[in-house]
């Protein structure tokens, strides 16, 4: 498990949902739907994946019922709100919001829950205490905070969260830090004292409240000195090493199997080529009779390293990606983009003429997954299994879906972040909307993967589910490996 402290979670919450300023002026109704119109516009003229997983009518609905519900004058934090959901309901893991300057000051003023929490299907449980109060412990669920239930605030925050399709597994990963305690600032309330309701680990259910030390930095130096956390401290130290090595190659003592971990697909292509190559070089050698291949946690990178990675185990020619698109490829257009500079000078080197209203990327040195994928001289021909979470996303997903499709892979985990047939990429427009000073960026390309057989709305569902309990978070990491250890032995004749 990626247990981390709380200092490191600022940094992934600025980069989600950044703050505007703090202003205390109202927006005008004119300006704000003059914002909100400017959005629509580029969301339906540029955003592939806008009718994917909703009807152009469905989706027209709820924009007029957004623009229909600017009525009077709001705060930037209200109007934010109705953005935040406004971007959220492209359905796209790749499309978010964020609303301006000013941030990292203000959150480090701000008044937080002072737990870091962690969402399973049930009720979130503590993994970090930030108070001095030793009563609550890491693993005692937490079932109300200020009279209202943890579960209705979650289903409260969903709606602003961007995820691929109508995927929740990813949404629980996010909250899974000190992302939830800004979310409950930004759209729930900006509270100063927060009740929480306990249940212990033995049943007992105790009511505390907390009105001091609420700041990030009392949260953060609270949470090193109190010694309740010393387990979940040292789990986070185990940790650290673990992801100094993104890449690893294991071989269990007793059993013929290998578990590779390939915790990211963002690295340098021949440096990641090169480990794998020699990884497959290895178990070739070895010839273990089951393959794990931990993709936990995997946040995506390059397709490309994807579908190279999956090219070991694939015995014919097969494709990886069907396709990748624009439907907007004005130069005006993509000035406003984070697409390659090359590509913005030569455009038609990468990607064809506008035809049926789509521009077709092509197969080049910036697109090398729509290349099929042919068989490895090292590749690997026996049981293969994927360990998959909520934090499995882009390419790690897509990964676990080309696998699952050509029924290549065992998933066992939780449902991935990334949908099973396709979705947005991480190239997009990026918006300044012009009166509230919001920012947007909103994909621009969508992938079809070469995938069949699922509802394609929502990510790659397991096999066989696995969802880690406290006592296994902070454990050695073996639970789940010895899960997959007790089905193939399941599968083994004569057992």
């Amino acid at each position: 498990m990626r247990l981390r402290l709380l200092l490191s979670f600022l940094s992934c919450s600025l980069a989600m949902h950044a703050q505007f300023a703090p202003e205390a002026a109202l927006l005008t109704v004119e300006a704000m739907q003059s914002d909100f119109s400017y959005l629509r516009g580029k969301l339906e003229t540029t955003h592939p994946g806008m009718y994917k997983r909703r009807t152009r009518e469905q989706m027209s609905s709820i924009l007029d019922s957004v623009f229909n519900s600017i009525r009077t004058p709001l705060t930037r934090r209200d109007f934010y709100k109705k953005i935040a959901f406004t971007v959220s309901e492209t359905r796209c893991e790749h499309s978010y919001s964020n609303p301006g300057d000013g941030y990292e000051s203000m959150v480090k003023k701000w008044q937080m829950l002072p737990f870091q929490l962690f969402f399973p299907e049930g009720n979130p449980f503590v993994v970090v205490n930030g108070t001095t109060d030793q009563s609550i412990e890491p693993g005692d669920e937490v079932l109300s905070i200020n009279g209202k239930t943890t579960d209705s605030i979650r289903q409260a925050i969903y709606p602003y969260l961007p995820a691929d399709g109508f995927i929740r597994s990813a949404k629980d990963h996010y909250l899974s830090s000190l992302n939830f305690n800004v979310a409950y600032n930004q759209f729930i309330e900006e509270a100063t004292t927060y009740s929480v309701v306990i249940r212990k680990k033995d049943g007992r259910v105790i009511e505390r409240e907390f009105t001091n030390g609420l700041d990030f930095g009392s949260i953060n130096k609270n949470a090193l000195a109190n010694p309740v956390n010393r387990p979940v401290l040292e789990a986070s130290r185990r940790g650290d090493r673990l992801r100094k090595q993104p890449f690893r190659l294991d071989f269990e003592k007793n059993h013929p199997v290998a578990i590779m971990t390939v915790r990211t697909f963002s690295a340098d292509k021949k440096t990641f080529r090169k480990k794998i190559d020699g990884f497959f070089a290895e178990i070739s050698k070895k010839q273990p009779s089951d393959l794990v291949i931990d993709l936990s946690y995997n946040g995506g990178g390059e397709e490309e390293l994807a579908a190279w990675l999956m090219s070991y185990l694939v015995d014919t020619p097969t494709r990886f990606m069907k396709r990748e698109y624009l439907i907007d490829i004005t130069d005006s257009t993509l000035a406003m983009t984070n697409i390659p500079a090359e590509i913005q000078r030569n455009k038609y080197a990468y990607i064809d003429s506008m035809k049926d209203g789509i521009s077709t990327a092509k197969i080049s040195e910036l697109a090398m997954e729509l290349k099929v994928m042919e068989r490895q001289i090292n590749g690997y021909r026996g049981r293969v299994w994927i360990y998959a979470n909520g934090g499995t996303a882009s390419a790690a997903s897509t990964f676990c879906a080309v696998a699952k499709s050509n029924g290549r892979a065992v998933i066992v985990g939780e449902e991935t972040a990334g949908s099973f047939s396709g979705g947005g990429t991480v190239i997009g427009l990026d918006l300044t909307l012009p009166h509230s000073g919001i920012r947007t960026h909103t994909s621009m390309v969508y992938q079809e993967f070469a995938t069949s057989g699922q509802d394609p709305t929502r990510g790659v569902q397991p096999d066989i589910i696995y969802r880690p309990v406290y006592a296994e978070l902070i454990g050695q990491n073996r639970e789940w490996i010895e899960l997959i250890l007790s089905e193939r032995a399941k599968k083994i004749p004569g057992r």
